[in-house]
C-alpha cells in the first residue's frame, strides 16, 4: 500500500468510527492509558494562561478541551483533525463545555495550513503513530510553533506490554495470516521505540527532548464488554473483522477471549497498557 492509499484508507475508516469515539470520549479521558497520557501531555506542554495550543488528531478533543479549561479565556486551542466528523465532534463537546475559547477544524498535520510560529505549544495524544509520514508531521509541527513553544506528545508503547489491544489483534493477523508490519510502516505500535522517537523530534529541529513511559491498565465489567469497546474504537481492526464471515469472525472472537482470560480479575478484565511519552522545545 501506498502512502497516499493508507492516507485514504485511514481517513475512511477514522470518519466512521467518529460516532463511537464521540460516545466514549469520556470514558476515554477518565483512565486507562488514555487517561494518563492525557494527564501527562498536559503537564509536559507548560500551558499557562494566555496561551495558543493546537492539537493534532484530537478526535473527540478530550485533550484539547482540558488544555482550553487550563489557559483560561485569554487562550486559545484550535482542535484539529484529519477526519470532518472528528472535527464536529470536537466541536459539538466544546459548546457542551461551554468553552468559548475553542475552535475546530480539520487539518492534516503533515501539510499544515497555518502561519509560522503561531502557537505556544501543541499537543497531540495517539496521532502521530498512525500518520503516514510522522517525519513531515513532526517538522510542521515544529514550523508552527513561536521559538521556546512546547511539543508534547502521547503514542502507545510495545505490542507485547499492552494485551488490551494485542490479546484482540494477534488472531485477527493470524486468521488473515499477516506479516509484521514492515519497519517504520505507521501502526498503533509504529512510534514505541523511545530511540526513534526521540531521534525523529531531533531530526526535525527540536531541543530539550526527553520521552518516558507510562504504564495503566484497562478494566472491563467482562470480556464481551472489552470485546465490544475496542472492536468500536480501533477502525482498521474492526474493518478486517467486518470483512470475515460470521463463523471466522466467532473463531477469532473464541482466540481473543482465551488470550484476555489471562488478565481476569474476577468477573472482570484487568488488561495492562503501556504508553511512550515524550516532550521537546522549539529552539528560538
Amino acid at each position: 500500500m501506498s502512502a497516499d492509499e493508507y492516507r485514504a484508507a485511514s481517513h475512511a475508516q477514522w470518519e466512521g468510527a467518529a460516532e463511537a469515539w464521540e460516545r466514549n470520549a469520556e470514558r476515554l479521558d477518565a483512565g486507562g492509558g488514555a487517561g494518563r497520557a492525557a494527564e501527562w501531555v498536559l503537564e509536559a506542554a507548560g500551558l499557562e494562561a494566555g496561551a495558543d495550543v493546537l492539537e493534532l488528531a484530537c478526535g473527540p478533543a478530550g485533550v484539547g478541551l482540558a488544555a482550553a479549561e487550563r489557559v483560561g479565556r485569554g487562550g486559545h486551542v484550535l482542535c484539529t483533525d484529519f477526519a470532518a466528523p472528528m472535527v464536529e465532534a470536537a466541536a459539538r463537546r466544546a459548546q457542551e463545555r461551554g468553552l468559548d475559547n475553542v475552535d475546530a477544524r480539520v487539518l492534516d498535520a503533515e501539510r499544515m495550513e497555518l502561519p509560522d510560529g503561531t502557537f505556544d505549544a501543541v499537543i497531540c495524544r495517539f496521532g502521530y503513530m498512525l500518520m503516514a509520514d510522522p517525519p513531515a508531521a513532526l517538522a510542521e509541527t515544529r514550523r508552527v510553533l513561536a521559538p521556546g513553544g512546547r511539543v508534547a506528545l502521547a503514542v502507545w508503547a510495545e505490542a507485547d506490554a499492552n494485551p488490551w489491544i494485542g490479546s484482540f489483534m494477534r488472531p485477527i493477523m493470524e486468521h488473515f495470516d499477516a506479516p509484521p508490519p514492515a519497519p517504520g510502516a505507521p501502526g498503533i505500535f509504529s512510534l514505541a521505540d523511545a530511540d526513534r522517537l526521540t531521534g525523529m523530534l531531533r531530526d526535525a529541529g527540536f531541543d530539550d527532548v526527553h520521552s518516558e513511559r507510562l504504564e495503566a491498565v484497562e478494566r472491563h465489567a467482562s470480556a464481551d464488554a472489552w470485546w465490544a469497546f475496542t472492536y468500536e474504537m480501533t477502525a482498521p481492526l474492526r474493518g478486517l473483522l467486518d470483512s470475515m464471515g460470521d463463523e471466522d469472525r466467532e473463531a477469532v472472537r473464541a482466540r481473543a477471549y482465551e488470550a484476555a482470560a489471562a488478565f481476569a480479575d474476577g468477573d472482570t478484565l484487568a488488561l495492562p497498557s503501556a504508553v511512550r511519552v515524550a516532550s521537546a522545545r522549539r529552539a528560538g
